[in-house]
Formats: structure tokens, sequence, C-alpha cells
């Protein structure tokens, strides 16, 4: 399934992302949707942090690699069924499938 650009760059409201990353979630029946928005692929974590409001950095969870947010994104939405690092350019940079990974 290709992901168009202008989706990805799709701020809302008219706003246009800038060049970064997205996360793109994918179901079983053709379907997705285009989630966070972040300039580096590190700042993701920011999202798994385990309190709310973050307090300090030290809340952010380290970054590891690119499969560890998407396994961290798996454990996180049950509901969908795999999920891919997108460049707003269009360029999927990496994706883990369900059926691939065991839930801890």
């Amino acid at each position: 399934m290709s992901i168009l650009p202008k989706e990805l760059i799709d701020a809302g409201d008219g706003k246009i992302y800038d060049d970064g990353y997205r996360l793109v979630y994918f179901k079983n029946d053709n379907t997705y949707s285009i989630g966070a928005y972040c300039k580096t692929i590190e700042g993701f974590m920011i999202g798994f942090a385990e309190c709310d409001p973050i307090i300090d950095e030290d809340d952010i969870p380290p970054f590891v690699s690119n499969d560890d947010i998407l396994e961290r994104s798996l454990d996180l939405f049950l509901d969908i069924d795999s999920v891919a690092i997108y460049k707003t350019d269009g360029t999927c940079i990496a994706k883990k499938e369900r059926d691939n990974y065991k839930t801890k």
C-alpha cells in the first residue's frame, strides 16, 4: 500500500509539516492511519514516556533503534497489524508486521 507524501505532510488546518518523519499504522482491512510527526526519528520516544505530563527528560525512554520504536508501537496499539516509519517525502524507512513480532 502506498502512502501519498501529501498525507504525510498534512498537519491539519491548512498547515504543512517540514521535512521529518511520520508513524503510519496499518490494519488487515487495507486501511491505515497517519500518526505522530517528528523532525527526528528519535523524537518519537516522547510518545513512549510512562508519565504524563513529562516532568523531566529522564521520563523519556532512550532511543535504541528504529526497530525498538516499531515494537513499542505494536505493544501500545494492539488493534494494528503493522506499523511503519515514513519520511514526509513518502519514503518508507522501516516497517514491522505483527506476524513477525512476538508480544512480550
